[in-house]
């Protein structure tokens, strides 16, 4: 293993500053546009990609995120009517709680997805060569591998 040295510190913190920096210029778009934050919307796309449902538990992990945040996010889109927050009839466990996306939740998802997905071009993959593109993800899955 190679030792922690000042250039890896340094690629460090200007990768993590280069994710803040775009996530804030999305976010920033994503609120004008949609009146949704970054980590909201992360909530409907994950739904969106697991045919619109999701028991709490696996939306945590999928997402990476504290249960009480994600908890202040779901209450955020329940307000809005873009998810439901059910126990599912047919559980035994009350901690089994499912999150479902709307139809309207649906079609907002749709909409900022597009925005996402522009901003993501202009902001991020715009300048990554092929090459780029496979070296960060080489990279990436050593440290921090997928989990689903």
């Amino acid at each position: 293993m190679p030792r922690l040295d000042s250039e890896r510190v340094a690629l460090w913190r200007a990768f993590q500053t280069a994710a803040e920096v775009v996530s804030r210029l999305i976010e920033a778009e994503m609120a004008d546009e949609f009146q949704l934050s970054l980590p909201q919307f992360d909530v409907l796309a994950a739904l969106a990609q697991h045919d619109d449902h999701m028991r709490v538990k696996d939306l945590c992990d999928a997402l990476a995120a504290v249960p009480s945040s994600l908890s202040r996010r779901i209450d955020a889109l329940v307000e809005r009517g873009y998810v439901t927050r059910e126990v599912p009839p047919t559980s035994d466990d009350n901690r089994a709680v499912v999150v479902t996306l709307t139809r309207m939740g649906r079609l907002v998802w749709r909409d900022a997805n597009i925005l996402y997905r522009r901003a993501i071009q202009r902001e991020f993959a715009a300048e990554l060569s092929e090459t780029d593109v496979g070296v960060m993800s080489r990279a990436i899955s050593k440290v921090a591998p997928f989990r689903p």
